[in-house]
């Protein structure tokens, strides 16, 4: 029989972020064209005004840990890993240094946990009733939890019996097979609650260290090897960290794809209701970790130049069927009798209903046996014009939204295509920088390629802005600024291709050492990239200064 090893050292391991995410904007001396006039940042918040926010009254009070965002919104971006080490390690290091007697690390994470993570109140709880606390968190006085090879064993849950097969056992020694446990486990980890003994009427807690090491025993059946993972990996601190986000009202997780990160705002209260609104100011655009924009009122990506509201009208639009009904209007007529719509498929014009077999001619509509000595299909009738001027007001309405949406779907579809693009050329470098590393290479550094990160970072953002813009002009009304507006969307959109255009054929080279076309490129790289980002921000600034002044009319449809 042993005894689970509980090592600190395995709990404390430091965190330590990618650097390769982190990289700053590296001075050019190659002749940057537009180095000298921008005041664009490449950071992940580009369009983040950095004279307004400083402004902001809000932003005083934040301490200098906090991101501003567009309209001075202050926040927080978290990855699962920094905000495990800062609220829930550190919590635990601060009651180890206590030195609570008889109460291990496992112990003491589950009192956090029952404590919703606030050290104090565990202190409070210990030393005023320990045994009323022990008893809360499902803990023993004395723990003897066991992981054993039993042989002969016949598991209650699964009924199966085992010539040999590992177990496990908390101190009341309820004994069942390691995998019941781990499905068991798997079931339970989501719920937002302590895991506690397989029967129902115990009620001891699973210590997080034996949870992570079944799940890491059972997964060695795939891997052959115990792969012990590190304390702020284990599955019940992520389910925590869930559990917190999912309660904080002034807590979002990043809307990216595969993104695990979230944002916290400082400061609830500075973010006001947009609704209706046209004042891009307060749309509050923030950031997470992986430089992913996203507004927190809605929760979609950065939609700038467009409102909350309008967004939410361009998306019910594209979902729902309100351009099918224009699409049936404009093509398809109705049955004369049951009104049933009607596509033709041929060329003769006697129509015979399908639905209520009555027929009829395509042309006139009128009953076909009237056209057997005399066709009047010719004859032009009273309420033909008001007819057709109602059906070509529908062929302009669907072909006006399907103009808007064929570029804003297009737009979308290059962002996927430049994703690729972009992850191949990121990963030519990182294999190009670990070959330089082993030939022991002492001319080329990362800060050679530090502008990398930076310009495909400009690059989505410019395509993300480019995509809302169709959004925009599609409810945009008529005028000579909304002209402006076009040409600034016209000149945004020939930057962003020019970039992209760079790194397909940086791609399309068909040579082992792309790594030095990219460093022969670096300037037009640069020079592209703050050009995107310069570009982008004059195109939200003039609509967002527009609006404000009535020169630009958003007319919802």
């Amino acid at each position: 029989m042993t005894k689970r090893d509980r090592d600190p050292s395995d709990e404390e391991e430091d965190y330590q972020e990618e650097e390769y995410e982190d990289f700053e904007f590296e001075d050019s001396d190659e002749g940057d064209d537009f180095e000298d006039n921008s005041d664009v940042s490449f950071e992940s918040g580009e369009l983040f005004d950095a004279e307004k926010s400083l402004n902001t009254p809000q932003s005083k009070i934040i301490d200098d840990a906090a991101c501003v965002g567009y309209n001075g919104t202050a926040y927080y971006p978290w990855s699962m890993d920094n905000f495990i080490q800062t609220h829930f390690i550190n919590a635990l290091t601060k009651l180890k240094s206590f030195n609570l007697e008889g109460c291990s690390d496992d112990d003491l994470l589950t009192m956090l946990y029952v404590k919703k993570w606030q050290s104090d109140e565990v202190l409070d709880a210990y030393f005023g009733d320990r045994e009323n606390l022990m008893k809360q968190c499902g803990l023993p006085c004395k723990s003897n939890n066991t992981f054993e090879t039993v042989s002969d064993f016949t598991c209650f849950i699964c009924c199966d019996t085992y010539d040999s097969t590992q177990v496990y056992s908390l101190t009341c020694n309820h004994q069942f097979c390691i995998r019941c446990y781990y499905q068991y486990i798997m079931n339970e980890v989501n719920n937002g609650r302590l895991i506690t003994c397989m029967d129902p009427s115990c009620k001891y807690s699973i210590p997080f260290g034996d949870i992570a090491h079944i799940i890491a025993v059972v997964d060695a059946d795939k891997t052959l090897i115990v792969a012990e993972k590190p304390l702020r990996e284990n599955p019940m601190l992520i389910t925590a960290v869930r559990e917190w986000v999912d309660m904080k009202s002034n807590c979002k997780w990043c809307p990216a794809t595969d993104c695990t990160s979230f944002t916290e705002i400082a400061d609830l209260s500075s973010i006001k209701d947009s609704k209706g609104s046209i004042d891009l100011t307060l749309v509050p655009i923030v950031g997470c970790v992986e430089h992913h924009e996203f507004c927190f009122e809605c929760n979609y990506e950065n939609h700038l130049p467009c409102p909350c509201w309008l967004v939410k009208a361009w998306v019910k639009k594209c979902e729902d069927d309100s351009e099918t009904a224009n699409w049936i209007d404009a093509n398809t007529h109705s049955c004369p009798k049951c009104h049933t719509s009607i596509e033709k498929n041929g060329g003769c014009n006697h129509m015979t209903c399908r639905k209520c077999k009555y027929e009829f001619c395509w042309i006139c509509f009128g009953e076909w046996r009237t056209h057997s000595n005399n066709y009047s299909c010719g004859r032009y009738p009273d309420n033909a014009k008001e007819d057709e001027i109602r059906k070509n007001k529908s062929r302009a309405t669907l072909e006006r939204y399907l103009h808007f949406y064929k570029r804003y779907a297009i737009h979308e579809s290059s962002m996927k295509g430049d994703l690729k693009t972009l992850q191949k050329i990121d990963n030519v470098t990182k294999l190009y920088m670990e070959e330089s590393r082993k030939k022991g290479q002492q001319n080329l550094s990362w800060n050679d390629v530090q502008f990398l990160p930076d310009a495909m970072r400009a690059l989505q953002n410019g395509r993300k802005t480019l995509k809302w813009t169709y959004c925009f002009a599609f409810y945009l009304a008529k005028s000579n600024f909304s002209t402006i507006f076009e040409t600034n969307q016209d000149f945004l959109n020939k930057t962003v291709e020019d970039l992209s255009e760079v790194f397909e054929k940086i791609i399309a080279i068909d040579k082992p050492d792309q790594v030095e076309t990219i460093l022969e490129k670096k300037k037009d790289i640069i020079n592209l990239a703050e050009f995107v980002n310069l570009r982008r921000k004059t195109l939200v600034k003039s609509a967002e200064e527009n609006l404000r002044n009535n020169l630009l009319r958003l007319d919802p449809i």
